[in-house]
């Protein structure tokens, strides 16, 4: 009667080691994926103050609401 009952214990344990692996490896490929999200977020940020700064010179400048250059006479 304990035979079968001790398969079960034991193939139980198995599964839960395998598991807590499981669980381990997705908490670190979460952990990898989050650090590189937060990386690019600031990159982001990065790039849209520059992109602020650039459109505030150009209007600074007096180069934001004048008409487009005409083209070259031998265009």
């Amino acid at each position: 009667m304990s035979d079968p009952v001790d398969e079960r214990l034991a193939d139980l344990e198995i599964r839960l080691t395998h598991q807590d692996d499981a669980i381990d490896t997705l908490t670190e490929s979460l952990l990898r994926q989050q650090k590189i999200i937060d990386q690019q977020q600031e990159q982001i940020q990065q790039l849209h103050r520059r992109l602020r700064g650039i459109e505030e010179q150009r209007s600074d400048d007096g180069g934001g609401g004048e008409a487009p250059e005409p083209p070259p006479p031998h265009y």
